[in-house]
């Protein structure tokens, strides 16, 4: 396949952070373990090549209750776009399938490192970045407003 076919190209990418700390006090038996993680994903967009990407994306576990690591990551990838990608649909393919690879590079970086740890490997659930739906627009109807100051006087269909 050649470059131009390629509507993301991953140039590289690279970790700025990487915390994995290992919670010395955590019990396996006793079925802790309950996470949540939350992304932070930033994308820019290059000043003098509009086809060349930044993408960072930050995760961090924050625990429900003992879990067996503390985790806090950065991920930096440098994507190009393929000349035959409309202008219009470069942010969104860049949002979506970037961070995608990002996320995908930082499951198996850390499922490497935990693996090496006291506990069970950490394996990053799955997940989406696609942007969720538009809401569809339609015509407003305009209703006679009653006597109730409870009732709408318009409704989008």
């Amino acid at each position: 396949m050649k470059e131009k076919d390629i509507p993301l190209l991953l140039e590289t990418h690279f970790f700025t952070k990487v915390i994995v700390e290992a919670d010395p006090n955590y019990n396996s038996e006793k079925g802790e373990g309950h996470f949540n993680i939350t992304t932070n994903i930033n994308v820019g967009q290059h000043k003098e090549d509009p086809r060349r990407w930044q993408v960072i994306l930050g995760l961090q576990t924050h625990p429900r209750a003992k879990t067996p690591y503390k985790i806090k990551l950065e991920c930096v990838g440098l994507f190009k776009v393929g000349p035959d990608v409309k202008e219009e649909m470069m942010g969104p393919l860049v949002h979506a399938n970037g961070t995608s690879i990002l996320y995908s590079s930082a499951r198996e970086f850390l499922l490497l490192v935990t693996g090496r740890g006291p506990y069970v490997p950490f394996y990053l659930p799955t997940t989406n970045f696609l942007a969720p739906p538009k809401p569809k627009k339609g015509k407003a109807i305009i209703k006679k407003s009653g006597d109730s100051k409870d009732t709408p006087k318009t409704k989008a269909v």
